[in-house]
């Protein structure tokens, strides 16, 4: 894991969108976009890529596996946000830094939410849980919230990835769908092409501001701006490069502690390459949970079934 000159967090920017409402069963699917997910494993060498230290000679059963999830088409719009939001008093029910002056002929209800904690993503997911009738994945205790916007600042966590609800995508979830899960037509070097400005909103195209999702290409499962526009905040915290046993990691949720979690997938300010956020899909930065950043923002998973564990 390239995390050494990845963990520049004072100047991490981020912004996130979804395109959908929330509801049950096969509806999710339908109305909501939310995109089912044939499960498998990562490839070896997408593996190595991602900085695990393991000699696949010696250790040839090393695979990291999820089972079948829903992940959103869309990264969770602003719009939507405001939508799940809007009746809780204790919440900014859009906090996003890019408030206004679209680029002409965008909505602006439909660009990325960004500049949210990484608590703010769990405590959505809950109240979106919650407004649809399924069980919150989340409890979140003790919150602790900025005076000024009311986003969270700290909070007492923990998950049950049992529960039906909303979540955060884990990373080995996300990895998995950004190169395209089952339908993958090969390791390109960003989701979906190794063309960048064909799927992805960068400091060249962008214009220094986020854009309306869906507007480029998408990868081959159907996801859009899994490359680009905001970066997306995962639910584990870094990876550990080293300490895998050789066996078969199913559903895999991370180390159990840590001071930085996943951001993952670039964004509008970020350079194509030789730049200190890489675009690659392996490429990694670890964000303070308690901040929030102009740059990020997120996108919804959700299990297929319930093969989860608690957390």
């Amino acid at each position: 894991m390239k995390k050494a000159s990845k963990l520049v967090i004072a100047t991490l920017m981020a912004s996130v969108t979804l395109f959908a409402s929330c509801g049950k069963g096969k509806e999710v699917v339908e109305k909501y976009d939310m995109l089912k997910v044939k499960g498998g494993s990562l490839p070896q060498e997408f593996i190595e890529l991602l900085g695990v230290d393991n000699d696949f000679d010696e250790n040839p059963d090393l695979k990291f596996t999820v089972s079948d999830f829903f992940i959103s088409k869309y990264e969770v719009t602003q719009q939507f946000y405001q939508e799940v939001m809007e009746s809780d008093l204790d919440v900014n029910a859009n906090p996003a830094y890019f408030k206004e002056n679209p680029v002409s002929e965008e909505e602006q209800g439909l660009r990325p939410v960004e500049r949210i904690s990484w608590y703010d993503c769990l405590y959505f997911c809950n109240k979106l849980s919650e407004k649809e009738g399924l069980e919150p994945v989340y409890t979140i205790e003790d919150i602790q919230r900025y005076s000024k916007d009311k986003a969270i600042k700290s909070a007492k966590v923990s998950a049950d990835f049992t529960k039906n609800g909303y979540r955060l995508p884990t990373y080995a979830e996300w990895a998995y769908a950004a190169i395209g899960g089952v339908k993958s037509t090969g390791l390109y070097k960003y989701s979906g092409s190794d063309d960048i400005s064909t799927i992805a909103w960068h400091v060249n195209n962008s214009g220094e501001k986020t854009h309306q999702v869906g507007l480029k290409e998408p990868n081959e499962l159907g996801l859009y701006d899994m490359t680009g526009n905001v970066a997306e905040w995962l639910w584990d915290y870094l990876w550990d490069e080293e300490g895998y046993d050789n066996k078969e990691y199913v559903n895999f949720t991370g180390p159990e502690t840590g001071r930085y979690r996943f951001i993952m997938g670039g964004c509008f300010i970020d350079y194509s390459s030789g730049a200190e956020f890489p675009y690659e899909i392996y490429d990694s930065i670890g964000g303070i949970q308690g901040l929030r950043y102009y740059n990020t923002g997120f996108r919804l998973a959700r299990n297929a079934s319930s093969n989860k564990k608690k957390k």
